[in-house]
Parts: structure tokens; sequence; C-alpha cells
């Protein structure tokens, strides 16, 4: 599906430019090619080989600011649509994969967010009472309850039942491909040089041309171009392993989405062919060789979290990886227009909630592609 950079898109004209083509731009590209608008994208590497491709894909609703947080930093009824619009993300999406010519690996599943410490206990009580109070998929589950049911070490848990899990690679190709399918042209390998405004739009400069367009959309998550990204945004690098296929998973039979109330803190998952996928031990992004130096020591940390959730399970690591995350203050992702430029639109879904983000981008930035309004734009408006 990699497209190669031709001379012949050279001086060509788009609806829409998009830069990025990970999940989040493969989402926009399908909803507005959807719509008969024509759309570039572009990517200086190969789809899906970005973040995408270290994406350990846990799709919950639940942002990693709690309902309870959120509401004291943006006021309840912002708060309240946010966790709604999330919820209804993660259903979207399975529609959306359902809808795909190839399975993308979507899959409900349960969630289980554990209390880490003894302090954390009411706080999550308090957090269900809240959550459910507004409709919102939320049970609470004693520290007896998950410990019988699971076998996992806690002071108790919020268990919801609409998580997900999905292949962001597949997911990925599979939009792209429709996408191209409905008239989108795929630029791989294809550097954004320069956007400038021109007349009602904009020009892009890349390594092989130019291209103009009425819009251009930036879905490159924490590789925005600094003077573009909103001050408040600070990065982490998280660290995820996989095991090797486990025949026998325990009590843990069903495969919940498992995460925690520690800041930072460690999630896992399995996937289709039996592995465990656990993720976390976070540090503040430096660069990528501080980065990836790291690795073997967060790999240890991954192994012993591991071992201490599941004891009673033989696991072998298979292979671990890196990414790079931005996280804002509220949790939040930035998706809108930008007061500088207003051909320029972002679609970026810092956190942990990166593709249901994406998913509420394309549908926010379709509408304001097509001259629509969007009620929900304003709750994740860069100038919030």
């Amino acid at each position: 599906m990699n497209h190669s950079p031709s001379a012949a898109f050279d001086g060509r004209e788009f609806d829409v430019a998009i830069v990025g083509a990970g999940v989040t731009g493969a989402l926009v590209a399908d909803a507005l090619t959807s719509e008969r608008l024509s759309v570039v994208v572009l990517d200086r590497r190969a789809p899906a080989s970005g973040s995408t491709a270290a994406s350990t894909a846990l799709l919950t609703y639940e942002i990693d600011v709690e309902l309870t947080e959120l509401i004291d930093k943006i006021g309840e009824p912002d708060a309240v649509r946010a966790y709604r619009i999330s919820a209804a993300s993660v259903n979207a999406l399975g529609r959306i994969a359902a809808s795909l010519a190839v399975p993308c690996g979507f899959a409900t599943r349960p969630s289980l967010y554990l209390a880490s410490h003894r302090r954390h206990a009411r706080r999550l009580q308090q957090e269900v009472e809240v959550r459910q109070r507004h409709g919102l998929d939320a049970e609470h589950w004693s520290r007896e309850r998950v410990e019988q049911t699971y076998g996992f070490p806690s002071h108790g848990a919020l268990r919801t039942s609409s998580a997900g899990v999905i292949d962001p690679i597949r997911l990925t190709r599979a939009l792209l491909q429709r996408a191209v399918a409905g008239g989108a042209c795929l630029l791989s390998r294809t550097r954004a040089l320069a956007v400038e405004r021109s007349g009602n739009g904009v020009r892009i400069a890349t390594d092989h041309g130019g291209i103009r367009a009425r819009w251009v959309v930036y879905a490159m998550g924490y590789e925005t171009p600094e003077p573009l990204r909103p001050e408040i945004v600070a990065l982490h690098s998280t660290y995820a392993m996989a095991t090797e296929p486990v025949e026998d998973l325990g009590p843990w039979q069903d495969g919940c989405l498992v995460w925690e109330t520690s800041r930072p803190y460690y999630y896992m998952r399995t996937t289709e062919d039996g592995r465990i996928l656990i993720g976390g031990a976070d540090a503040p992004f430096k660069n990528v060789t501080w980065r990836d130096r790291l690795m073997p020591d967060r790999t240890r940390r991954l192994e012993g979290r591991l071992e201490t959730l599941l004891p009673s399970v033989a696991t072998e690591t298979a292979f671990s990886w890196a990414g790079t995350f931005a996280v804002t203050p509220d949790g939040l992702p930035f998706i809108g227009p930008s007061e500088s430029c207003p051909q320029a639109l972002f679609a970026l879904g810092y956190g942990g909630n990166g593709i249901t983000f994406g998913v509420i981008a394309a549908d926010i930035l379709r509408d304001l592609c097509l001259g629509r309004p969007n009620d929900d734009a304003r709750v994740f408006r860069l100038d919030r």
C-alpha cells in the first residue's frame, strides 16, 4: 500500500492535506474521503510506522484525568461531555472496524482500573459515584472481589464493560486503503518541509514538489513542529513488552484491560494470539537516544510488575519497545483550528487515548471542513 512520491503531484490542488499517516491521520482521511473531499496524506515514513506502531491499543472511554478531577479543571458540563464523547468513540471505532474490508482485531473487553494504594480506595469509590450519577458505565469492586475474580493485588477497582482492543497497524492500513480507493492520494516517505498561507488556503512544500490545499491537518502527534504545538504539552517516554504466547492465564480468563490509579501507571492486556502486552514505566522525554538507553531497565520493571500482578502465570518476554507521547494538563486532545492560521487544523490526540481521540478528531474536522457546526469542537479547542 506504500505509494511512492511522484513529481506528478507537484502543483496539484486538494481540499485537505493531512500531515501524518498514522492512525489519527488515517481516521481523518477516511472520514473526509467519505464526504467526497479531495484528500492527500503525507508522511515522512511509511504509513503506521511512527507512534501508531508503538501503541498497545487499550481502548477505554476513560481519560487519563479522572472525571472528578476533570470537573474541577474544566467544569462539570464540559467534563461530562468529554467523557460521553469518549465513550461514544469506542463504540464508533467498533462500527468502523466492522465496516472495513479486512479484520483489524477489534474486540470488546471489560476494563479494570485498580486502586494502587490504600489512600486511593475512597477516591475511586467517589469516582464511581460521580460517573454513575451521569449515566456512565462504572461499577465499584471491592479488594476482595478483585482478588477472588482475577487474583490481582489492589485496594479495590473501578470496572467497566465498554472497553476494547484493536490492532492499530492493521486498522491504519485498512483505513488508508479505503481512503485511497475513494480517491485520496497517499504520499509516503514525503516530508512536509514548509507550510505557507496562499490565498484562501495553504501551499505545502515537500521534498518532491509543492501541493496546494484549502486546509492542512496536522496529525503528527508529538512530532508536530514545536511552534505549532501548545506550550502546555509535556513529552514523556513509555515502554512496553510482549510475552511469548501464554497457554493458561489463570484467573484472568476474560482478558479485561488492566490499568492503575498510580501516576505514571502500568497497563496490560492480552492479544489475539495469547500474548500479554504490558506497558508503563514512563519517564520524562529528553531525546530518542536517552529514551532507548533506558530500555533494559524499563523492561525489567515491566517484567517485575507483570510478576506481581500474575504471580501464578509463567511468562517469557518476547520483545520490548519504547514510544514517545505527549500529555496535557486536562488529559484531553487538541482538535480544531489555529488562531494564527485559520487554514490549519489540528488533530493532536495526546495522552493515553490516542486512537479514540482520533475518532473524535475525524468527526469534528469533517464538520469543520464541510462548514457544518459541531457543538463538541469547543470542548477540545486549542485555546481552552
